[in-house]
């Protein structure tokens, strides 16, 4: 089966609240999903004297464009970051790599957001919580799906292995599309490990598989 993957563009309006833009210092990195790309020279007019740089990803495709699960330091002469979207993978990637405050604005409910290091350290004790009732757990279930630039039944596989070894029972998982609604049937599962998206930590009570990292794994 052929597979298309196409760009959606955000075909709203995305004025910058005046409450925002008197909040944001002098040196600004710009970050976004690709669907609010078309917007970059209106947002940096309406940011006019301000130091406007574009982030720049490692695999992303445009300047300017934000991918989460590619997101590292930035380099350069900066004070924060302004994210335009929803949700909070992609600035919290952002925050953790580079320890700089990230103002998030939401064109969709015209919503603002700062995250700060006090974010990230609730962001921190919540996973060491998921890891701890990992380790409690007997019985695994590993998200996989078949995707493609999500796919990881390579490592959800060496991951099996490992944890059988340490005594877990693994049950794998394997879609196109995780329903998260159908996860509930299997009651059984005591704590879930996400293979997939690493973004599904949102919407899901679930450890992404780099997490077990900081536990030997």
């Amino acid at each position: 089966m052929k597979r298309l993957f196409i760009e959606t563009k955000y075909e709203g309006k995305l004025t910058l609240p005046k409450e925002l833009i008197e909040q944001l210092p002098q040196k600004i990195v710009l970050a976004m999903p690709v669907q609010f790309l078309d917007f970059v020279d209106s947002i940096k007019e309406q940011l006019v004297g301000k130091e406007v740089t574009l982030f720049k990803s490692k695999h992303g495709m445009h300047p300017g464009q934000a991918l989460g699960c590619a997101i590292e330091k930035f380099p350069g002469d900066f004070e924060v970051f302004l994210y335009i979207g929803d949700g909070k993978f992609h600035p919290t990637a952002l925050l953790y790599e580079n320890e700089k405050k990230v103002y998030c604005y939401n064109p969709f409910n015209n919503q603002i957001e700062i995250l700060d290091q006090d974010y990230l350290e609730k962001v921190h004790k919540k996973r060491k919580g998921q890891l701890a009732k990992f380790l409690s757990s007997d019985n695994i279930g590993l998200l996989v799906t078949t995707k493609p630039g999500q796919n990881q039944s390579k490592k959800a596989e060496e991951l099996r292995l490992k944890l059988e070894e340490k005594g877990k029972n693994v049950f794998v998982f394997l879609a196109d599309d995780i329903d998260f609604n159908s996860l509930e049937n299997f009651n059984f599962i005591e704590s879930w490990i996400n293979t997939a998206c690493p973004r599904i930590v949102e919407d899901f009570k679930c450890l992404n598989w780099m997490d077990l990292a900081e536990i030997g794994f």
